[in-house]
């Protein structure tokens, strides 16, 4: 009889545990939390360190100066929007003169009337436009255009505009270093293209600069005490004749920093953060990275196992079927063994019955007078002789028949016990089958998580900036290869 080998019920037990294997939870740390021991790389670690990208690529951007777009034709305008008001000035005092006299020049002796001086005042007070002076008043009325006034304030209006006036406020992302590259420009709606700016800036030293609010400060001490409304007017016209053009210095800036990266290396063994320490983006992105490869590394050995138990396995399925062959050969060879010895006997008997001469023990009459007696001697004989053929075959028969029934008993036992073994096996490997399929529950929930850090990586790479891009897609390329080939490996396993 053939019988189950042990083992078998041993590798199940042993397969159980292999599911419930679990790495340590390393992402249960988040920002701002305290370590609560040592946390030591297991693995290399390389990884690039946001935050001290970030800082030094502003450090780096710094050293680009900042692109200012500079108009120097912005004199010329506050000279036109001078001269308008000035022109809208006189036109609108002449008309009130024409509508109170009547004509819109007059005399002397009525610019000097209380009437004219009245007027004068009223429209002072009434004007929003060009702050008009009393001698300014009796030149237009007199019919003096006072053409050199006008022409001697836009003069030092364009004086005004002539140095290299910063705008204000300067946003914080882009404050003066030592020198600023201007491009010259004709006017605000001119654009100019990156490679242009490169090409048409020059540098221009930051002490060269001037603030509007120095500039106007130096303009209004230009005019003495009883001008000074009109100062204060036109230093409200005057404005920065340069703008910071973030665009073009943003992306003079991010070609200069795109190469800047601060990468961290940890070796295994190297401490990563120490107990107490705080957890910060560079901790965290550490712990992130030793949790990912613990969970590939757990995935791995339990990829080993469940291969070498299913190996073992195999090979026990293939040995209980080797030695159930033997047995069946070996019970071939009995049952031809008997065939041969029940025939061997059989022979033997049929040889013997034919080499007996038949005999008697009677005597011969000596004269012919008992040929009846003797007659009758051969008939006993001959059914003595009958008899004992009789019996010779009964025997024959009885043995055969027993060496049949005795055969026939031997092949039953042999065919239940084979039957029993199979049945047992085939019990074994439905247990089997089912135990490996909760063994394979766990594996694919961590499967599963895989696959979500998988996701989770690249909602990242689309968060991220251009910085660490590249880096993300090459650790998700990575992963998503060590999980089809886990995967691979998991069918083959199981198959």
């Amino acid at each position: 009889m053939v019988k189950a080998c042990p083992g078998i019920s041993l590798l199940l037990a042993l397969l159980l545990p292999i599911g419930t294997l679990s790495a340590k939870e390393l992402g249960d740390y988040q920002l701002g939390d305290k370590a609560e021991e040592d946390i030591v790389a297991t693995a290399k670690l390389n990884f690039v360190d946001v935050e001290g990208t970030q800082a030094e690529r502003d450090k780096e951007a710094q050293r680009v100066p900042i692109i200012l777009r500079y108009y120097p034709n912005a004199g010329d305008d506050i000279e036109a929007q001078f001269r308008q008001a000035f022109g809208r000035t006189r036109e609108q005092f002449l008309q009130s003169i024409n509508k109170s006299f009547g004509h819109p020049t007059l005399s002397p002796e009525e610019i000097g009337s209380f009437k004219f001086q009245s007027l004068a005042m009223l429209f002072q007070k009434q004007n929003e436009s060009f702050p008009m002076s009393t001698n300014c008043a009796a030149l237009w009325a007199a019919g003096d255009e006072n053409k050199a006034y006008e022409d001697s304030l836009a003069a030092t209006l364009k004086q005004a505009m002539s140095p290299v006036i910063h705008p204000e406020p300067i946003p914080d992302k882009f404050r003066f270093g030592a020198t600023v590259r201007l491009i010259p420009l004709a006017g605000t709606n001119d654009t100019v293209s990156e490679l242009e700016a490169s090409k048409t800036s020059h540098n221009f030293s930051r002490t060269n600069f001037m603030s509007l609010a120095i500039v106007r400060r130096n303009f209004i001490a230009l005019f003495p005490r009883e001008d000074r409304d009109v100062a204060k007017y036109l230093s409200n016209l005057l404005e920065p004749n340069t703008a910071v053009d973030e665009a073009i210095t943003q992306k003079l800036r991010d070609r200069r920093t795109a190469d800047v990266w601060v990468v961290c290396n940890f070796e295994p063994g190297q401490i990563v953060a120490h107990r107490g320490d705080v957890i910060d983006r560079k901790i965290k992105t550490a712990l992130d990275q030793l949790k990912d490869k613990s969970v590939v590394g757990k995935l791995q050995e339990l990829q080993a196992k469940q291969q070498a138990a299913v190996g073992q396995l195999q090979q026990m399925v293939a040995e209980d079927k080797t030695k159930g062959a033997q047995a069946q050969q070996r019970v071939l060879w009995v049952v031809c063994a008997l065939v041969a010895v029940v025939l061997i006997l059989a022979g033997a008997t049929w040889q013997l019955a034919r080499r007996r001469q038949p005999s008697t023990l009677l005597p011969v009459p000596a004269n012919g007078g008992g040929g009846e007696w003797q007659e009758r001697a051969m008939v006993a004989e001959q059914r003595t002789e009958t008899l004992q053929n009789a019996a010779r075959a009964g025997l024959i028969g009885h043995l055969q028949q027993w060496f049949s029934r005795m055969l026939t008993q031997r092949l039953l036992s042999q065919r239940r016990a084979l039957l029993e073994t199979n049945d047992n096996a085939a019990a074994e490997m439905a247990a089997l089958e089912a135990r490996l399929q909760k063994v394979q529950a766990p594996l694919q929930v961590r499967l599963a998580a895989y696959e979500h850090r998988i996701a989770e990586l690249e909602k990242e790479l689309a968060v991220r900036g251009e910085e660490n891009r590249e880096l993300l897609k090459a650790k998700i390329e990575t992963m998503r290869k060590q999980l089809e080939a886990e995967r691979g490996k998991t069918r083959v396993a199981f198959n």
